[in-house]
């Protein structure tokens, strides 16, 4: 039977912080609040985008006591609501506090970075790696983001330094807390076992995905209670699987929450196919279809891919992080583009070529043990992120052990560069990490207007807002989202036709969008129908925003008919089914919609 390793004798023991972590803690949290402070002035500092609205609502619902968040299965991984609700009812909801706190959580990535580097080499290699993961730019950006990395790359590097102390279970546990963040990172859990159960023991590594399976267990039964439907974490891998394996990935990757996101979604439901799980199995077999029946464009598709992984630029998904450089200088510093990607295309290489220097030179049976979990890991995480698709917050997990291969190369100095196997590792990672150096960025010229008019729209700065999206439609007048968003605010404000001339430009775009044809219907029903009431000329609007009316669509596909309701709500008279429209009215709804 194998024994817990020991540590190396020149490490001290793993569980005792010395003066390097603070520094290393200090480092990191000045850097981040730092970062913090410059970009306030930003107009969408304090409004979430993208997925952030999401998380914010469900945290909304948590923190107002819906333990369970809501009455549906989770659409996406519930780990950061959660955290969110935390800090909701413990510091408020105000970004900059919540940012801070974030900088911390991030800060103490660092430290683990730091530890496990202690662990695997040696104080000075461990320190270089703990600074170079405090001023790494995408790790500052995204600790002051409201998105998952900065709970899922705690998780992880909390989990490795558990895993190599020995304490499977609890290994297992937060790497289980980090797949409610992230569930590919599931993908990893038999490398890590088969790695556990050839250093440790058999019995570890049952325990260590024993450690996994309960949060995620948690989870599926939460879904399984609450919703009535077996889902293990969040349904949304189906389509998230389907973006990154299909003939138009070069569009379906531009998918962002909005118009053409819902467009896409809603494809299962038009089909008739309702429970999430369903919906979910629906997309991922489009995804097997296109990776079975076109095996050659496939291999074009996931070497493409694999090229994006290691690419020295930051590919957005959320926003362009490179966006936010004109708000911050200390990111510009962190984060740029000239000859090099920095700091990937940098630290990259100098990782590949930390690896050359000590993948056979240590004598140590431990730590060449550790390092071989560290590849392992980084092996099954990357490829985890090619299966779906690789851009810069997915791609973050790995940074940490770049730096800790970079801070072994940096801590070995002279002897280290005068290894030719190392020069050559190092010149090859250059080239290979920097291919794209001087290629353009992903061109979105429209994205940032659309981030800006949905902050301003938040902040109740209409007009701004409206000029937004028509710049926006300007930069990409094939993009439905911008047109979609003037219409629905000319509809919130009553100007009816204003509404239809929008939807009608939008279904131009997108004539399949169903959604879109349904509230061109009821723009035409609000400015086309009156009610006299009276010699004085005065007519009430039939709008599903009148005092009184209410606009219901009935359930029958297949008619497209709705009902209208007169009766007000009130807890004596709740709303009622009234007849629907007599076949005339909506068979001309529906042309002019068409």
């Amino acid at each position: 039977m194998r024994s817990t390793p020991a540590p190396p004798d020149s490490a001290p023991r793993y569980g005792r912080l010395d003066f390097r972590s603070f520094v290393v803690f200090g480092v990191a949290l000045t850097i981040r609040l730092v970062y913090v402070a410059q970009i306030r002035g930003a107009p969408y500092f304090d409004v979430p985008l993208v997925d952030g609205p999401n998380y914010f609502r469900m945290a909304d619902a948590i923190a107002s006591g819906s333990l369970t968040g809501g009455h549906e299965v989770f659409w996406q991984p519930p780990l950061y609501p959660y955290f969110l609700a935390l800090l909701f009812v413990t510091i408020g909801r105000g970004m900059a506090g919540i940012y801070a706190v974030q900088a911390a959580v991030g800060s103490l990535s660092c430290v683990l970075v730091y530890l496990i580097g202690r662990r695997l080499f040696d104080q000075s290699a461990a320190l270089c790696a703990g600074l170079i993961a405090a001023l790494y730019g995408p790790l500052v950006y995204f600790d002051a983001q409201p998105l998952v990395p900065v709970l899922h790359v705690v998780l992880v590097l909390a989990a490795m330094l558990l895993l190599l102390r020995g304490a499977a279970f609890g290994a297992g546990a937060a790497w289980g807390l980090a797949a409610a963040a992230t569930p590919n990172i599931l993908l990893v859990v038999p490398a890590a076992s088969w790695w556990i159960g050839r250093r440790l023991r058999s019995r570890a590594a049952w325990l260590f995905v024993l450690g996994v399976a309960l949060p995620v267990l948690v989870v599926a039964a939460r879904n399984l209670v609450v919703a009535g439907d077996t889902v293990l974490i969040s349904s949304n891998g189906g389509l998230n699987f389907y973006v990154g394996n299909n003939p138009d990935y070069e569009r379906t990757i531009r998918l962002r929450p909005g118009g053409e996101f819902e467009r896409l979604a809603q494809e299962p439901g038009n089909l008739g196919i309702v429970k999430p799980s369903a919906r979910s199995r629906y997309f991922a077999s489009r995804a097997w279809r296109f990776l079975r029946d076109y095996p050659g464009e496939a291999l074009r598709l996931y070497a493409r891919k694999s090229l994006d992984l290691v690419a020295g630029r930051e590919i957005p998904r959320n926003q362009d992080a490179y966006v936010y450089r004109r708000e911050s200088t200390l990111l510009a510093l962190l984060l740029w583009r000239h000859g090099v990607s920095f700091p990937f295309g940098v630290i990259a290489p100098l990782a590949l070529a930390g690896l050359a220097a000590g993948w056979r030179g240590d004598p140590d049976p431990d730590r060449r043990a550790g390092l071989r979990l560290l590849l392992l890991y980084a092996a099954f995480y990357s490829l985890s992120v090619v299966v779906f698709f690789p851009t810069d917050r997915y791609r973050l997990p790995l940074v940490p052990v770049a730096a800790l291969l970079a801070g072994r190369f940096l801590a070995g100095g002279r002897d280290a560069v005068r290894r030719p196997h190392v020069i050559a590792a190092l010149l090859c990672g250059v080239v290979l990490f920097n291919l794209d150096a001087f290629n353009p960025g992903e061109s979105y010229p429209e994205e940032e207007a659309l981030n800006r008019a949905y902050a301003l729209r938040s902040k109740g700065r209409v007009e701004e807002a409206r000029d937004a999206y028509r710049q926006a439609i300007a930069l990409n007048p094939h993009r439905i989202d911008p047109y979609n968003s003037l219409a629905a605010m000319a509809a919130d404000e009553g100007r009816w036709d204003e509404a239809i001339r929008r939807y009608t430009e939008l279904l131009q775009e997108a004539p399949d969008f169903v959604d879109v044809r349904r509230s061109l219907g009821e723009a035409y029903l609000a400015a086309g129908l009156k009610v006299g009431r009276g010699a004085s000329g005065r007519s009430r609007s039939i709008s599903p925003r009148a005092r009184g009316w209410r606009w219901r669509t009935c359930a029958c596909p297949s008619t497209r008919r709705g009902c209208w309701s007169t009766r007000p709500r009130t807890a004596s008279a709740p709303w009622r089914r009234v007849p629907i429209f007599p076949r005339r009215i909506s068979r001309w709804v529906w042309s002019r919609a068409g």
